[in-house]
């Protein structure tokens, strides 16, 4: 099957289960971060960037730290901090630690404001509950027969709980 019709089965059986498809929730947090300010944008991926480490095990305390700096909007120290990440293993490895890319991403963001950094920080918010979803060894044997196993991957709680929570965060700062 490629993946338009893969695509187009999920999204309905998705509606059926009254579930979110990922492509569709991207492309309105796109939509809706285009008109959005600097701050707008920074607020919304902080709070992704947030969530995405509050998932990590271990947070690593340089990636709480420019959060951290985020926060206090500390251009300088935002500044350094993106320095020593473009310095560090992260940057020179894979770029597969969502956690790390959606911080640097924040930080990118917080600096220059740009929509691309924003969105791809939601982008690995999305990422890591995918990560987190497909570590649930329970959730697939749940899976009632009539919806396609990749319609129930991303259908999972965790997937979708940040799906509702970028759509809160943008739907706020847009308005507010």
């Amino acid at each position: 099957m490629n993946d338009t019709i893969r695509a187009e089965v999920a999204r309905a059986e998705l509606d059926e289960l009254g579930a979110k498809h990922f492509v569709d929730v991207r492309a309105t947090v796109r939509r809706m971060l285009e008109e959005a300010s600097h701050e707008a944008r920074t607020h919304f991926a902080l709070s992704v960037a947030e969530r995405t480490l509050s998932r990590e095990q271990h947070p690593k305390p340089e990636l709480t730290g420019l959060l951290q700096a985020i926060k206090r909007d500390s251009a300088d120290d935002v500044a350094v901090g993106v320095g020593r990440f473009y310095l560090s293993p992260q940057w020179r490895g894979k770029h597969d630690d969502h956690t790390a890319m959606a911080v640097f991403y924040t930080a990118e963001c917080h600096l220059h404001g740009c929509l691309e950094f924003a969105c791809w920080t939601g982008w690995r918010g999305f990422d890591s509950a995918a990560a987190a979803a497909a570590a649930d060894v329970v959730w697939p044997h749940r899976r009632p027969v009539e919806i396609s196993l990749y319609a129930w991957e991303l259908a999972h709680p965790a997937i979708q709980s940040e799906l509702e929570s970028q759509l809160a965060v943008v739907e706020s700062v847009s308005t507010g």
